[in-house]
Parts: C-alpha cells; structure tokens; sequence
C-alpha cells in the first residue's frame, strides 16, 4: 500500500467519525426522541422520551429555568444539553 494511499484512509475513516459524533442543536421531540428509541414509531419515541424528561425531577427544574413548557414542540440546544446531560447521548 502506497503511503498516499494510507493517508487518505486515515483520513477518510476521521470523517466517518466526526460525522457519527453528537452535535447539539435544536431539535423537535420527535427527532430526538428517534434518536434515543429508533426502533419505536416516531409519534411513540417522542412520548417515549417525554414520559422520560417529566419523570426527572432535577431535569424539569433545569428545563424550567431555560423557559420550558410541556407544550413546547422544539427544544432549544441548552435544553438538548441538559436532556442529554441526565439521559447520555442517544
């Protein structure tokens, strides 16, 4: 194997990588709720994920100071982060 050729495996195999890793951002219940639980339909994994957050104490009171309600559809990336915080990264 060539040495160019090695480099661009490496290379290639980093992307990979970096495109598998968490990136925190807006997301709905449903696409985050997909994430934690892909093998549920999307409808199921959102009510999956928020039986989860309202079953945590600590988590509502965290979402409460960021201005989270129970009716809010999208979450902002600080609320990402705490749910992600309390339950690890899907």
């Amino acid at each position: 194997m060539k040495k160019d050729d090695r480099k661009s495996r490496i290379k290639t195999a980093g992307e990979d990588e970096e495109e598998r890793m968490w990136k925190n951002r807006s997301f709905t219940w449903m696409e985050l709720g997909i994430l934690y639980s892909p093998d549920l339909t999307p409808a199921a994994a959102s009510r999956r994920l928020k039986v989860w957050v309202t079953a945590n104490a600590g988590l509502l009171r965290s979402l409460g100071k960021t201005g989270w309600n129970r009716t809010q559809r999208i979450l902002t990336p600080r609320q990402v982060g705490y749910i992600v915080e309390v339950l690890g990264e899907p």
